[in-house]
């Protein structure tokens, strides 16, 4: 959910100016004008967030959703190789693997193809994940990108696979090549987020806040703000404040940890899917520098695990959500 500013360069071209005269004396009378200091730049500050104490409202929802841990990424146009993390191209599959397919819809029988890969050895190192392999994400390219279109089945990867390979083989003869990729063969239009493959280059490990899209932050909002005003709220939309939200525009292209970032809704509100309270992965949109990336209408695309089943590098249970605006 990117915005962009669109500059036009002007042509600055210098101006010729005519010389003074050398043999002519000219002497002004000017008045002494005291030098000019570059006073700072004072921002003026936000009444909206002051009257309701927003900052400090903040800092209290962190008493109760604490910072997390988190792997942010930068989209790249950089060239990968099989063994990178990336998104979409050819993935890291060994011959002896039997590719991923879905189960399901119009993609049963048809090869689910390759929306990301993360080389856990190329990241800085994320408390609850594993350190080493290649993590990979596979969806259907129909028109849900292989999200179940049954609520209650968004945990069931019929249509998307999470495939971990702990071991790494390095001889190129005994791995896939983009010749070797399955296609689909169906009759069906099909649909992807993007075309080709972009690099996933990992920044620094940090900690991240929870987002105004998760579903514990409107209770502990609620709480935090009633703790500081003397008239208490509800909930969560008897406050308008629109820079609230500003968190939804300044989201990393992609992260592994943190909080998770929704445009409708957290799916875990349906209290059957709490059990999933870690972000495996998540992708944004992404329009920027040649590189697009387009969930329906910048959306983003979210895959969750529980913090038990990740530790166990258990992969089978996942809640995979895409929505857009």
């Amino acid at each position: 959910m990117s915005l962009f500013d669109f500059f036009k360069k002007k042509d600055n071209a210098p101006v010729e100016r005519p010389k003074a005269d050398p043999s002519v004396d000219i002497k002004l009378d000017l008045p002494d004008e005291p030098s000019v200091k570059n006073e700072p730049v004072i921002e003026e500050p936000n009444a909206e967030k002051e009257d309701l104490k927003l900052d400090e409202v903040l800092a209290g929802v962190n008493k109760y959703c604490p910072p997390k841990p988190v792997v942010k990424f930068k989209v790249t146009t950089e060239a990968t190789t099989i063994f990178d993390s990336k998104i979409g191209g050819v993935p890291y599959f060994p011959k002896t693997m039997e590719y991923p397919r879905g189960k399901s819809y119009i993609f049963k029988g048809q090869p689910l193809v390759l929306l990301a890969q993360i080389n856990l050895s190329q990241i800085p190192e994320l408390p609850d994940f594993p350190h080493e392999g290649i993590l990979q994400f596979f969806v259907a390219g129909d028109d849900l990108y292989g999200m179940a279109p049954e609520w209650d089945n968004l945990d069931v990867q019929d249509c998307f696979r999470i495939i971990y390979h702990k071991e790494i083989i390095d001889d190129f003869s005994q791995l896939m090549t983009a010749e070797d990729i399955p296609q689909y063969s169906g009759e069906d239009e099909t649909y992807f987020p993007f075309t080709g493959e972009y690099k996933l280059t990992a920044e620094t490990a940090d900690q991240i806040p929870v987002t105004t899209s998760d579903y514990r932050f409107a209770d502990a909002f609620v709480s935090s703000y009633n703790e500081l005003h003397e008239t208490p709220i509800k909930q969560l939309w008897d406050v308008d404040c629109d820079v609230l939200y500003d968190d939804m525009d300044d989201f990393p292209d992609a992260i592994m940890g943190g909080y998770p970032m929704f445009t409708q809704s957290d799916p875990r509100e349906d209290s059957k899917f709490a059990v999933y309270d870690t972000v495996l992965f998540e992708l944004n949109s992404v329009y920027e520098d040649g590189i697009d990336i387009s969930w329906g209408d910048g959306g983003t695309g979210t895959f969750l695990i529980s913090r038990d089943a990740l530790l166990n590098c258990n992969f089978s249970k996942v809640l995979y959500n895409y929505d857009c605006l």
